[in-house]
């Protein structure tokens, strides 16, 4: 009944679909939920937890410094699709309105027939407001479990049966990977005449750490690593002795290098279907995770580069450059100017520049965006949490990691000499011009926006 309704609006929705340009390129974006990219081996992590990402790096772009608007996931993924900061779209407190145009809806006037699958069931749902310009749109109420944990009822027994009584040390209907490939490519084979465009959010990487075995081993001793840290028991910054924190970076670990089989599986399904060459990958992240850096664990506290460099590669062989790094900074808010600016002649939905002027033209050039990252305060957050005291901003250039803190006032770090942001540099008198620059840049950015607004 409901699910028939379903796949008849579907049907009805894809077959009034503009009809697409010759030779319009599948589209697949890939956002690993809580990936920081220096736990990649293709960005120089010493272990092997990325042998499909280097391989696909290899033969495509990777972006060596990309940063995410935000330290967590609404936000960040409503700059992915909007192409906006936070600031403009303002979805971070609120789901995401139809302020702005998403790049499922441009792509849907351009004949794409679109599709998310999400593993990210809390925030990156239809409920967040990011359903907007999607045929189809998978995040929950897709099995008995989650259905059932999502009524009241349901929360109320799942929360303190489950979690108080028991222990429960899972998360309620978690989709793996596997699962969203298995949907993703389903859904792909149901109308091969027309391209698509599916944006997929694996939540393996996502505490806890638990993915499945051998993954979850892989790089530990232990039997079973990880699973102390956990937002979904309310252990948002557990004290962890070194050997825990170990655990639990050994299980993140396990973690990625499973979605990044998975990534593996998922191309190879393409290529099996005969579509992988004619179809752009993007594989990015919504933002990092801490581990003890700054004395702080999980995300969305700060805007530390632990926090918001995330890894951006684009693949699509024949028409992306083979084998080329781009060391400038990068937001990856850019993703829905680049990916029209790749399969169109022109593209006005989205504010630039596109990151393909960085592969095309020698150079940075001189008027390149430095990256903003924000994050709102969060007063109910944990104790340690610079975000539990104010609002934060955050501007990175090739050198410099500028934050500014409602309460706490600045800090910047040279981030090329200090990659682990142990020294800032805030008090000292050479600083000071550069602070003046930064906090000069921030202040014109948010008063040309308001300006504009008005």
């Amino acid at each position: 009944g409901i699910q028939g309704g379903f796949w008849l609006r579907e049907r009805t929705a894809i077959a009034r679909l503009p009809q697409a340009a010759p030779g319009t390129p599948n589209i697949l974006v890939i956002v690993v939920d809580t990936l920081r990219a220096d736990h990649l081996s293709s960005y120089g992590y010493d272990r092997a937890t990325s042998p499909n990402l280097e391989r696909i790096a290899q033969q495509g772009v990777l972006f060596e410094h990309a940063f995410s608007t935000s330290s967590w996931t609404q936000p960040s993924h409503a700059s992915l699709l909007t192409g906006r900061y936070t600031y403009e779209h303002d979805a971070e407190l609120r789901p995401l309105d139809d302020r702005y145009p998403t790049i499922a809806e441009a792509l849907q006037d351009r004949g794409y027939r679109t599709g998310a699958f999400s593993a990210n069931v809390l925030f990156f749902t239809r409920r967040q407001g990011f359903g907007r310009g999607f045929v189809h749109f998978e995040d929950n109420f897709h099995s008995i479990a989650d259905m059932a944990a999502n009524t009241l009822y349901g929360f109320v027994a799942e929360f303190f049966v489950l979690r108080r009584a028991i222990g429960f040390e899972g998360v309620i209907a978690r989709k793996l990977a596997s699962d969203i490939n298995h949907s993703a490519l389903r859904w792909i084979d149901c109308e091969p005449g027309k391209p698509f465009f599916v944006f997929v959010n694996y939540f393996d990487v996502h505490d806890p750490y638990v993915p499945p075995q051998p993954y979850r081993s892989r790089f530990s001793d232990l039997e079973n690593p990880g699973g102390l840290v956990n937002g979904y028991l309310e252990r948002y910054h557990p004290s962890l002795t070194p050997d825990q924190m170990q655990s639990e970076i050994d299980a993140y670990d396990g973690a990625t290098a499973y979605v990044d089989d998975q990534i593996g599986q998922l191309l190879a399904e393409l290529e099996e279907r005969g579509l992988a060459d004619n179809t752009l990958v993007i594989i990015t992240s919504d933002h990092g995770e801490s581990f003890g850096e700054h004395g702080l664990v999980q995300h969305s506290n700060a805007l530390y580069l632990e926090e918001i460099r995330v890894p951006l590669i684009l693949w699509w062989p024949g028409h992306v450059p083979e084998g080329r790094r781009v060391a400038t900074p990068v937001t990856n808010a850019a993703l829905a100017a680049t990916l029209l600016d790749i399969i169109a002649d022109e593209q006005s939905h989205f504010p630039g520049p596109p990151l393909t002027q960085l592969w095309n033209t020698p150079g940075t050039p001189l008027d390149w965006p430095n990256p903003v990252s924000e994050l709102a305060h969060y007063p109910w957050g944990a104790a340690q949490a610079p975000s539990a005291y104010g609002d934060m901003k955050s501007v990175i250039s090739p050198q410099w990691h500028y934050i500014t803190h409602d309460e706490y006032g600045e800090e910047l770090y040279d981030w090329l000499e200090d990659p682990t942001e142990s020294i800032n540099l805030a008090q000292n008198q050479d600083a000071q011009p550069v602070m003046a620059r930064f906090r000069a840049d921030l202040e014109s950015l948010l008063a040309s926006f308001s300006a504009w607004v008005k």
